[in-house]
């Protein structure tokens, strides 16, 4: 059975238009990703300390059927598809509100050696081996996001600060779609109104490191990327309507 919370939305989380949308949402799901993980002693309130390890997101997809208001509470379900190799594995993610779906998404992550700097198998963490199942809510999979900046246009440079970081040191996943959201105005992104987003997390963004964020506008869909000083992709994304 899926594990469940029911949170009330946060005006924090809202966009320019005072609801909460793609942003927003993206929070909530690693929001019920940490509680879910914590359950069970498996988060990363304790696997540094435990393992000398923490779950590492690689990629991030997202669809949104409709924005969520606060004249309700919503609820957050969330469950780990059965996996064939125990190191990169996915979890699914449905939000409602009012009796309906309101967005959906799934999250692809590993346990990483914070020593070593490499992925773990899982039972380095001795993680249970029946928590897996199916569930019956149709998730859309993942883009296969050209990982190049062909095309693209820089928008601006971003330097990594301590707000930005996690317990590991590193940028938060959270932080990049803050850092795309910011490759266009509001204006912009009010008149493209996306419905689905997908973030790839290619390598790590240490404090103090200049990021150049860049983009490519089509009709009905915005390719992004953050580029590492070295002319190392950091991180590529997808806005599409």
């Amino acid at each position: 059975m899926p594990y469940q919370q029911t949170i009330l939305p946060e005006y924090r989380d809202a966009d320019p238009d005072g609801l909460i949308g793609l942003r927003g949402c993206m929070h909530y799901f690693q929001d019920i990703h940490t509680w879910f993980m914590h359950s069970f002693h498996k988060g990363n309130d304790e696997l540094p300390e435990q393992y000398g390890a923490a779950w590492v997101y690689t990629r991030y997809h997202v669809s949104l059927k409709h924005k969520l208001d606060y004249t309700d509470s919503a609820v957050l379900s969330t469950w780990m598809e059965p996996y064939r190799q125990p190191v990169l594995v996915n979890l699914n993610f449905v939000l409602q509100q009012h009796g309906q779906t309101a967005a959906t998404g799934r999250l692809e992550n590993c346990v990483f050696s914070l020593t070593r700097q490499r992925p773990l198998r899982l039972s380095a963490i001795e993680f249970p081996e029946d928590l897996p199942e199916e569930a019956a809510w149709d998730i859309p999979d993942f883009i296969n996001l050209e990982k190049a900046t062909e095309g693209m246009t820089e928008r601006y440079r971003k330097t990594v600060r301590v707000s930005d970081l996690d317990k590991s040191n590193h940028m938060t996943n959270l932080r990049y779609i803050d850092m795309f959201e910011d490759a266009h105005d509001a204006a912009f992104w009010k008149a493209f109104a996306p419905r689905e987003m997908e973030i790839s997390f290619l390598s790590q963004c240490r404090e103090g490191e200049e990021l150049t964020v860049m983009s490519r506008t089509e009709e009905n869909a915005v390719y992004l990327a953050a580029v590492h000083a070295d002319g190392k992709l950091a991180s590529v994304a997808l806005f599409s309507k």
